[in-house]
């Protein structure tokens, strides 16, 4: 656990002797004679910034059972359902909506429901989807992956992407004087019939239909016999007396969390090069509208994306709102009667976004640590090819990444032996001048230049490591190339938590497992002896404490998914190695001379 104890581990030599007497101030030198007290308060600034961090675990901790658990939290978070091929989406927050078409809801912002009658549907399928598309409001009802399945049971269903809702995706929108409106209301009809099987010329399903207004209707959909895009054009012909301002598409869905480690839905855009991330209550607040040019428009979860890709206009306006249960991401193409789009709805892996758009590498959130996560996932990749087991790439990842942080690493330790070696001298000095604080200073000086030790020097390489420690975490933790994936015997998901299932064992705390998390285990255990190993502290209460850091972050790496924990686990394992070969190579070293 490397980057945890760079982040806790206190940098040995921070206290006032450090300050070289030629380069302090006066201020300083006055203050030190006026406060001598100052002194013991900078010797204790360790046990400080050991109990800060601490208190920061805990909070940290309390954040990851929320987004694990949202019923933990004040307002709770019902799982989404999920729709089948079979289900037809209820009517739900009708009002406004019963004149039985789009022309019967106009009025700025309007959304219209899908009622709960019989409508004719049309299934297509293709090498990696089937999809069925519904005659009310000519939308998409369901969507499943062939390739992806719903949890990693071997009986379970193929992954759903629409995730259910009182609307559909797919929804045309209408802009008139008076409002915007779309056709969820509308009855469309097609000659198409009702199994497609997409070949090498695809498959092209027309559907028509009329507002109460007289507006014409018309949206084709192209699918391809490979890949997750299809394509999509919808217009409009308005009669003589009817006036259009523009017309767009619009994607609906809850944005309810998933069962997974922090696996919330959000609105996801690039409009203008600015890419957007809205959450449900961002949403719920009001987000203002965008204009500009539309790469791509929709919502994401941590694995999956379905989103709009503009074709023909792209320039337009992106408006966001909340309506019933669900979001509303709808795209208005001012004085267009003709929209022409394509449409991604599939996984979040990486060479498939790239072959598609690489701007919907941008969907997968890595946060600010994105310039670094993006070479590990791909070098996670490319150890599978060596490796077809991810458990087996992490493994070599980690190698990798121990080899690239070595030399700080061994650089931070060995300064913390030497700075161990000098503690004696160290408490000898500061009994000796312990009255006079500038002698003090200068005899530490002369103790660390006649030993080539920097105070510092085990904690700034610490702290350099950290950015790709937190590179490596986000990127595990988005891969979805780990979702389901197997290592061995009872890993058989390294994106769910660990858990040896005991059937006689009670389930632990705040977790799903009923049994044993064995990586945390292990992982702590590693932790433990690799603290054992490492430079003692001064302070026999800071070593103990140190000693309890383990215990607090298996409680944290309970909740986490199994691939991130055999990381550390593995990381835990080589830095024991280390550890130990460098205590080796001390103990033949000869002590310092006593001053």
């Amino acid at each position: 656990m490397e980057s945890s104890r760079a982040a806790a581990l206190p940098c040995d030599g921070w206290h006032d002797a450090d300050q070289p007497a030629d380069g302090a101030t006066i201020q300083y030198r006055k203050t030190a004679r006026r406060a001598p007290e100052l002194r013991n308060f900078l010797e204790n600034s360790r046990l400080l910034t050991f109990l800060v961090i601490s208190l920061a675990i805990v909070i940290f901790y309390n954040q990851l059972l929320q987004w694990r658990h949202p019923e933990l939290a004040h307002r709770k978070i019902a799982p989404t359902p999920l729709m089948t091929p079979s289900q037809e989406p209820a009517a739900a927050n009708t009002a406004g909506a019963t004149g039985g078409s789009a022309g019967a809801n106009v009025a700025s912002g309007a959304t219209g429901t899908i009622s709960a009658s019989p409508a004719r549907t049309i299934t297509i399928t293709t090498q990696l989807f089937e999809a069925q598309l519904t005659a009310r409001g000519g939308r998409l009802a369901s969507l499943t992956l062939k390739d992806y399945r719903q949890s990693g049971k071997p009986d379970s269903p193929p992954y759903q992407v629409i995730a259910g809702g009182d609307r559909l995706p797919l929804g045309m929108v209408i802009e008139r004087p008076a409002g915007t409106s779309d056709d969820g209301d509308v009855i469309y009809s097609s000659d198409a019939p009702a199994q497609i099987e997409a070949t090498a010329s695809g498959a092209v399903v027309t559907m028509t239909g009329t507002t109460a207004d007289g507006v014409a209707l018309t949206k084709t959909f192209t699918f391809k016999p490979t890949g997750y895009v299809f394509d999509v054009t919808g217009a409009a012909a308005a009669p003589a007396g009817v006036k259009l301002d523009g017309i767009g598409l619009q994607l609906s869905r809850p944005l309810k969390a998933n069962a997974g480690f922090r696996d919330v839905p959000a609105l996801q855009a690039d409009v203008q090069g600015k890419v957007m991330n809205e959450a449900q209550k961002a949403i719920e607040k009001g987000v203002a509208p965008v204009t500009g040019t539309i790469t791509y428009a929709g919502f994401g979860d941590r694995y999956f994306l379905s989103a709009l890709m503009p074709q023909q206009p792209v320039t337009g306006t992106l408006s966001m709102d909340y309506a019933g249960d669900e979001a509303d991401a709808r795209i208005v193409f001012a004085g267009a009667t003709k929209v022409e789009s394509q449409v991604y709805m599939g996984p979040k892996e990486l060479d498939v976004l790239d072959a598609v758009n690489p701007a919907l590498n941008k969907t997968i959130n890595f946060g600010w640590t994105s310039i670094i996560a993006l070479p590990f996932l791909k070098l996670l990749k490319l150890f599978y090819r060596i490796a077809p087991n991810y458990g087996l790439a992490i493994i070599l990842l980690t190698i990798v990444v121990r080899l690239l942080t070595l030399p700080m690493s061994i650089k931070g330790q060995r300064s913390m032996m030497k700075m161990q070696r000098l503690q004696p001298q160290i408490e000898r000095i500061r009994e000796k001048h312990k009255e006079d604080s500038e002698r003090l200073n200068r005899e530490m000086v002369d103790l660390y230049k006649r030993n080539h030790v920097n105070p510092l020097g085990g904690c700034l390489p610490m702290v350099v490591q950290l950015p790709v420690f937190f590179g490596l975490y986000e990127a595990l933790l988005n891969a979805i190339e780990l979702r389901h994936a197997p290592f061995v015997g009872w890993i058989t998901d390294l994106s769910a938590p660990d858990c040896l299932h005991l059937s006689w064992f009670p389930l632990l705390p705040f977790t799903q497992c009923q049994g044993l998390p064995v990586l945390v285990i292990l992982m702590t255990i590693t932790a433990f002896f690799q603290q054992w190993l490492a430079p003692r502290q001064p302070d026999p209460n800071q070593q103990k404490m140190m000693m309890y850091m383990p215990v607090v972050f298996s409680l944290i790496f309970v909740n986490m998914p199994a691939g991130l924990t055999l990381y550390y686990f593995s990381s835990n394992l080589l830095g024991v190695v280390q550890q130990f070969i460098l205590n080796r190579e001390f103990q033949q070293l000869p002590v310092p001379a006593a001053t």
